[in-house]
């Protein structure tokens, strides 16, 4: 029996807010507005110190922080924050921070990965003795098989030849692979120590739980690829206009600006409402 429990954001903002280190405090209150990656953070993908714009929602200021999405070749994402500590204590302190700090604010070494490991290892420590649940999925392992297991050959669509293997057990697989055949192995739902990549799934879920986001809004956010069973329009075009190859100018921001005005009003509850 697990004794676990899934840690609050109000749990996760103290534990960040307690952080003795400035640079270390601001990376991961930076990370948790921006639902970033951590290579987002603090990786490949750190942001200049003017990566962000002041953006007027109706008559409330916003911050849009411009983020490199990494697992999509680096396409911007806006990450819209309300800059008034009414609705959000945390924008004001993270874009000074951005504002008088060096070049790349949250570079912690001039080596990236370095750097990445560095935050990672940091996230560790600031968040000992809290886990988070994974849910069931189910992951691809190869599995080694011999030659007298093939029971069939075929060519492929994209010219190359097919296997058709069947293991002793009887599970059978088709694959291009002379040593390997990929299959299904279910990893079951367990709790895992909370991580830098906690602060993420926490900041996404607490848009959607508490601010009403749609899981395209969220995703709008936080760089994830949505369904078109989700969104109501097909997979491919979800993808199109969620990860335009948006270009680091200014005639990208006119565009930046417009995706996050679909969920930027939603942000505008005051903090005391949660607390």
């Amino acid at each position: 029996m697990s004794f676990h429990h899934q840690p609050t954001a109000q749990e996760i903002r103290q534990r960040i807010d307690e952080i003795p280190e400035l640079e270390y405090r601001m990376l991961f209150k930076y990370q948790f507005l921006t639902l970033g990656r951590i290579s987002e953070v603090s990786g490949k993908y750190t942001p200049h110190k003017d990566q962000y714009r002041i953006v007027d929602v109706d008559g409330e200021p916003f911050v849009m922080f411009i983020v490199k999405t990494a697992k999509r070749k680096g396409y911007l994402r806006p990450c819209g924050r309300p800059l008034n500590p009414v609705y959000e204590p945390w924008t004001r302190e993270v874009v000074d921070y951005m504002r008088n700090g060096s070049d790349y604010p949250f570079l912690l070494h001039e080596n990236r990965d370095t750097s990445k490991t560095y935050a990672m290892n940091y996230a560790k420590k600031t968040f000992k003795g809290l886990y988070f649940p994974y849910n069931d999925y189910t992951k691809q392992v190869k599995r080694p098989y011999t030659q007298d297991m093939v029971k069939h050959k075929r060519w492929g669509d994209d010219g190359y030849e097919e296997y058709l293997v069947i293991f002793p057990d009887g599970e059978r697989r088709w694959t291009k692979d002379l040593e390997y055949a990929s299959i299904s192995e279910k990893v079951n739902q367990r709790w895992k120590k909370m991580t830098s990549h906690g602060i993420r799934k926490i900041g996404a879920q607490t848009l959607i739980n508490d601010y009403g986001f749609e899981p395209i809004d969220a995703a709008y956010v936080g760089g994830w690829t949505v369904t078109g069973q989700q969104t109501g329009v097909s997979s491919a075009l979800g993808k199109f206009y969620l990860h335009m190859d948006l270009r680091e100018s200014e005639a990208a921001l006119p565009q930046l600006e417009k995706i996050m005005l679909r969920y930027a009003r939603k942000l505008l509850v005051p903090y005391a409402t949660f607390i």
